[in-house]
């Protein structure tokens, strides 16, 4: 699956609930020239517009899960520097991410694995994949920020069950996961329009039927 639409932009608030930062992050990182947008247009002194792709959210999905996992932001700068001097122009959507014991390796197209030492080649632990961040973003477009997290019913949808707000998903599916154990990302690799707080609903409901 790929974002095709490049005619697509989102406004910086919109952006930072897709990558699960906040706004003052997500400035941060544009003023740092970690991950900036495609589109600054200067209306007023205190209006500025600021338009992101959708794969310049992808972008800031990657650098938000490298951050999630402890990643600093200066070994994240490094590891983009090093990249770009290897003719990537955009490595946090170019190559495959993974996490080993703080280290964080990524791999090239020819499938060799690389960190910032020497080249390691074998299957990784923790890979961040492009493809799951790409379908969830894909998802969480067709929600608005207040639907995150809400559980309703709704006439019609799901023979009038539960559904999480802005999605046809029955939250009996995801108790249905909660009960078997699994793990958050497990859910929302089976259910990428879903969100942490989507989640966290259905396990507040599960619990209170107890």
């Amino acid at each position: 699956m790929t974002l095709r639409d490049d005619r697509t932009a989102l406004p910086d608030k919109r952006a930072a609930e897709i990558a699960d930062i906040s706004q003052q992050r997500l400035r941060y990182w544009e003023t740092t020239d970690l991950v900036t947008p495609d589109v600054e247009r200067v209306i007023s002194p205190r209006n500025i517009v600021r338009l992101y792709s959708l794969q310049r959210v992808v972008e800031l999905v990657v650098a938000s899960e490298l951050r999630r996992q402890g990643i600093s932001l200066q070994h994240i700068r490094r590891i983009i520097d090093h990249l770009r001097r290897q003719g990537y122009e955009s490595p946090l959507r170019e190559v495959r991410f993974a996490l080993s014991g703080g280290r964080v390796m990524f791999q090239h197209a020819d499938g060799s694995w690389e960190d910032s030492l020497h080249p390691f080649q074998g299957v990784m632990w923790q890979v961040i994949d492009l493809e799951e961040i790409r379908a969830r973003i894909q998802g969480r477009l067709t929600r608005r920020g207040a639907d995150v997290g809400v559980i309703e019913k709704r006439r019609k949808v799901q023979a009038s069950k539960p559904v999480f707000r802005g999605t046809r998903i029955p939250v009996e599916a995801v108790e249905g996961y909660l009960r078997a154990g699994k793990s958050t990302e497990a859910i929302l690799e089976a259910f990428p329009s879903l969100t942490e707080e989507d989640i966290e609903a259905a396990r507040a409901q599960l619990t209170s039927v107890a």
